[in-house]
């Protein structure tokens, strides 16, 4: 499957459980992955702290700029793994 499919995978340094409404446990290294639409149907709250972060991409020596960013996100269901 691929994101033309509607299909991602993305990773983060460090992401939080929300257990009841409160932050509760650190996760660290975690991979978020699943199919757009259908994660987009579980944001519930979204936060006020939008951000942006630049760079670039590319390989073998041609690279363009990038850009990425959000504010943080309450998902109530995804499919999560990493080091914990």
């Amino acid at each position: 499957m691929s994101t033309g499919e509607g299909v991602f995978q993305f990773n983060a340094k460090r992401g939080y459980l929300v257990e009841r409404g409160e932050k509760t446990r650190l996760l660290r290294d975690v991979s978020l992955s699943g199919k757009i639409l259908e994660t987009l149907l579980h944001v519930r709250a979204v936060g006020n702290d939008l951000k942006f972060n630049s760079g670039r991409c590319g390989k073998a020596g041609q690279l363009v700029p990038v850009s990425d960013g959000s504010p943080h996100l309450l998902v109530a269901e995804a499919t999560v793994g990493g080091a914990g």
